[in-house]
């Protein structure tokens, strides 16, 4: 039986932590939701999507681990710009806003919400009622309201369960208007930026912009006219650290992202075909034998089902494993796009062959089994196996 709203979250939570155990887990953002949204027919992203589970590390140290994570430069050059951008009292971040038209030139309030709270579960669902608290001050346009928001947490439900985005920063300025800013550390040079590393962080605002909007609906405000559709995008210029500022409309995104939410499928179907008992804990734990692990996982994904593209290889922990046992049913998947647009409807490439030779189709084969009887004769007689 599925899981279904009426019976309470509390239900679901439960039966989602079950699924998760001990598996490394790996809260919802931007570029997860991103890389999920090419696999929402799968049963398996599915549920490990809604469970919570990260499986860029579940197969860790098995034949199937994929490589993950940024370099400890990256991440010891982004760690190091963001305190550039706050320190004395934010004063290298303060410059670059007052070179937009209405943010004060003095006096700028900043409110720090990463600061203050708990280091546990409850901090970002504290933080995220804080920031609601701060943007209903700049929808009612109250005298003491911020024009920075550091560390914001906005909300959205996720595969029927609450989520936590933290932006990096809100900025709000003349006539209330609210925009969303992202850090980044990658540089700027020339007035030019990586592309595919500019249209990340571009969807990431967008993001940002829609759960905005969505939060200012909520407080009774008009989302459209509060919140801006124009991105604030901070890096370093050039290869120093001294920051720069870049303006983008991401309207389009705003839109794709809001249709990327709207096609999350509820798990509760999913959910309902695990048993009690069995969870990816047992999947993720490395000092157990890697044999063993794979069969919890290959047990886990014949009850839910998997659907395997090449695509998955650049987007899901998963995909060795699920291109492996696509290959041992002979899925059509394996042989890439073209040939599944060839042939809709049939289950297993052996199934394609018996085609081939003439075999009577299901109803549902009845369209791709015509194209293959006819290559099955040409190919017979080419071969001058005909007759």
């Amino acid at each position: 039986m599925a899981l279904h709203p009426s019976q309470g979250s509390a239900s679901l939570e439960h039966r989602l932590a079950e699924i998760l155990g001990s598996a490394p887990r790996r809260s919802p953002n931007v570029r997860v939701l991103a890389g999920y949204a090419q696999h929402i027919h799968c049963h398996l992203a599915t549920l490990g999507f809604a469970a919570g589970v990260n499986f860029d590390r579940l197969l860790a140290k098995t034949r199937f681990q994929v490589p993950f994570g940024q370099s400890p430069f990256a991440i010891g050059r982004g760690l190091g710009f963001e305190k550039r951008l706050r320190a004395d009292d934010y004063a290298a971040l303060r410059r670059l806003l007052r070179a937009l038209p209405g943010f004060p030139a003095d006096g700028a309030r900043v409110v720090n919400l990463r600061q203050g709270y708990p280091r546990n579960s409850t901090a970002l669902p504290l933080r995220a009622d804080d920031t609601l608290k701060l943007l209903e001050q700049i929808v009612r346009g109250e005298p003491d309201a911020p024009h920075l928001i550091d560390g914001a947490v906005l909300t959205a439900t996720i595969a029927g369960r609450p989520a936590y985005f933290e932006a990096d920063a809100l900025a709000a300025w003349a006539q209330a208007h609210i925009h969303a800013a992202e850090v980044k550390s990658f540089p700027k040079v020339d007035e030019r930026v990586d592309p595919d590393k500019l249209a990340a962080a571009l969807d990431q605002v967008a993001f940002y912009i829609l759960l905005t909007r969505d939060a200012v609906g909520r407080l009774g405000g008009d989302p459209e006219r509060l919140v801006s559709d124009q991105a604030l995008l901070i890096t370093p210029k050039n290869v120093g650290m001294q920051p720069t500022l870049s303006e983008q409309r991401v309207s389009r995104r705003v839109e794709r992202n809001r249709k990327l939410l709207d096609s999350i499928p509820e798990p509760g179907e999913v959910i309902a075909a695990v048993p009690a008992g069995l969870s990816f804990g047992p999947v993720a734990d490395i000092s157990a034998d890697q044999r063993v692990r794979l069969e919890v996982l290959q047990d886990i994904a014949g009850r839910v089902g998997t659907c395997y593209e090449s695509s998955c290889l650049a987007t899901c922990g998963n995909a060795k494993f699920c291109r492996e046992r696509a290959f041992r049913a002979g899925t059509p998947n394996v042989t890439g796009t073209g040939a599944i647009r060839l042939l809709p409807g049939i289950p297993t490439l052996d199934r394609a062959e018996e085609l081939t030779r003439g075999a009577a189709p299901a109803p549902e084969e009845t369209a791709a089994a015509t194209l293959l009887e006819r290559a099955g004769r040409l190919y017979d007689e080419t071969t001058g196996k005909a007759g």
